[in-house]
């Protein structure tokens, strides 16, 4: 009894550190995207010439370019050369990568989707090309819905991930964008409701 006690307490240990494990994974990368995203939304730019749209996206891709900003205390600019940041998801490999400038990072925990919505006056777009519009979204909405043990992938046929509430979101306004008060977002929510 004593050894069968100790050997179900182990294993209870490892199931606990493979949970912790995953949820900080799941953390990271949840920061990572969002802060990635709001870092770009506060410098975004509408038209970057050659650099591309300031921000260009659709439900599993977004990009946006953003002025550089340094402290300006070694005598350059504050605002500098354009970055481009982008965050996608890669459905074959169940990763979100983010990308700034040259730099490419993929994300450790495993994601079943990941989705960006675009709030404009007009509602809820699933793309969006500031170029189009001739302004920037009111807001970015960024879902994930992460891949547990315990969720079933999804082969064709089956229901999207988007069918539950995401295991995160994070709802980011956009500096210089139009605003809405929360009567209208509200109203906007209840159209999109079947």
């Amino acid at each position: 009894a004593f050894l069968g006690a100790i050997a179900m307490f182990t294993s209870n240990l490892g199931d606990a550190r493979a949970r912790l494990a995953r949820s900080s994974r799941e953390i990271e990368c949840a920061e990572s995207v969002f802060t990635a995203l709001e870092r770009a939304c506060a410098t975004v730019v509408l038209d970057a010439a050659r650099a591309g749209d300031g921000i260009e996206g659709d439900a599993a891709r977004l990009r946006m370019v953003r002025a550089s900003v340094g402290l300006g205390d070694d005598g350059s600019d504050r605002f500098g050369e354009f970055v481009a940041t982008a965050v996608g998801f890669d459905a074959s490999a169940r990763r979100v990568t983010i990308e700034r400038g040259t730099q490419r990072e993929v994300q450790s925990a495993p994601v079943r989707e990941l989705r960006f919505r675009y709030l404009t006056e007009d509602g809820w777009q699933e793309v969006f090309r500031s170029a189009d519009f001739g302004e920037f979204p009111v807001a970015i909405e960024a879902s994930i819905w992460f891949e547990r043990g315990d969720s079933p992938v999804p082969i064709a046929g089956d229901a999207p991930a988007t069918a539950t509430p995401p295991d995160r979101r994070r709802l980011i306004r956009i500096t210089g964008g139009p605003t809405l008060d929360a009567l209208a977002i509200r109203r906007i929510d209840r159209e999109r409701e079947p």
